[in-house]
């Protein structure tokens, strides 16, 4: 933790105007960012596109973002270059690798430490729902097969982790991750992509329920579940098995509460391929693991300050709460 620094710091949005000091969880994680960018990475804020470039202490200045502060560690912010390379004459900031506060870059970091495939497979045995006889075979971000040949859209896995069983199954495992942010709000209408996947025999949702399917609390998650649900499906499918995940932190009520209304939806097949995982129970489950590994007990640890431990910014957030209740 760096020294002699002035934390919060004045002409500087620690939250946005919508945000609530006392009840929003968005505004208490913006916030926690806030300061882990000034008292852990030692860095000036950046400005935000969304707020006619106000200082924003969620935000990173591009020169900072470019240079890999947003993530972990530089194997990390490696694969996040190698999907997204930076742009061309890029003008206004760039998300993923600017804002501390979005859930992309919190799926690398995440996710990211899983190159190693050895410690890819031990780790994921650890959470629920995964198979304990499968080994991982890849991991991929921003995932999405062919579209022609599944729903025909935008739709796509934050990550993607493939594996095969000790018998020579394959399967998959398709994950969202959120870390404030609602499921998308795009308005998207039932049609013929989507229909041409419902109501099977094998069908992962009760029938007659295609009037939900427009809901933005849960359009989202519900078309990465009928990605899956085509992947596996094909004329001739590559995989024979494969799970819908959504990691989220605990803390994101929203988020538990749109899973639970989309979870009324489905049939008993389509419960048993929709996990959910927290962001606790990852920590919970990988810190025992990685003790003594000094190279991921780094990271876990850096993860857990990053994004669970709100307790390191407490005395901070209540002065600042403070300062503002005057």
């Amino acid at each position: 933790m760096k020294n002699d620094v002035v934390f919060p710091e004045p002409g500087c949005h620690h939250l946005s105007p919508s945000e609530d000091r006392k009840s929003s969880f968005k505004g208490r994680m913006r916030f926690h960012q806030s300061w882990y960018r000034r008292t852990v990475l030692g860095l000036d804020p950046g400005p935000n596109p969304n707020a006619r470039g106000a200082l924003y202490g969620n935000m990173l200045k591009a020169e900072d973002g470019w240079h890999g502060s947003n993530f972990l560690k530089p194997e990390i912010f490696r694969q996040a270059q190698e999907r997204f390379p930076k742009a061309i004459n890029i003008r206004k900031p760039n998300r993923l690798y600017q804002n501390l506060l979005g859930s992309q870059t919190m799926c690398f970091n995440l996710l990211g430490i899983l190159e190693s495939s050895n410690i890819a497979t031990q780790l994921m045995r650890l959470l629920p729902g995964f198979p304990q006889d499968a080994s991982v075979t890849g991991i991929s971000f921003e995932h999405a097969p062919p579209r022609k040949y599944h729903l025909n859209d935008q739709t796509s896995f934050d990550a993607f982790i493939s594996y095969e069983r000790s018998d020579g199954r394959k399967g998959f495992i398709g994950i969202e991750t959120k870390l404030t942010e609602p499921f998308s709000q795009e308005q998207i209408d039932f049609d013929d992509r989507y229909a041409q996947w419902m109501n099977r025999e094998n069908g992962w949702w009760k029938p007659d329920v295609e009037g939900d399917f427009p809901n933005t609390s849960f359009n989202q998650l519900w078309r990465n579940h009928l990605l899956a649900y085509a992947m596996l499906n094909q004329e001739v499918p590559e995989y024979s098995e494969g799970y819908c995940v959504v990691v989220h932190p605990r803390g994101d009520l929203g988020c538990g509460k749109a899973i639970e209304q989309y979870r009324d939806l489905l049939s008993p097949s389509g419960e048993e391929t929709l996990l959910v995982w927290s962001l606790e129970t990852i920590s919970e489950y990988w810190e025992g693991t990685l003790e003594g590994e000094t190279y991921n007990s780094q990271w876990i640890d850096s993860f857990r300050t990053r994004y669970l431990l709100l307790g390191r910014s407490e005395e901070a957030w209540r002065k600042f709460r403070d300062s503002h209740d005057e």
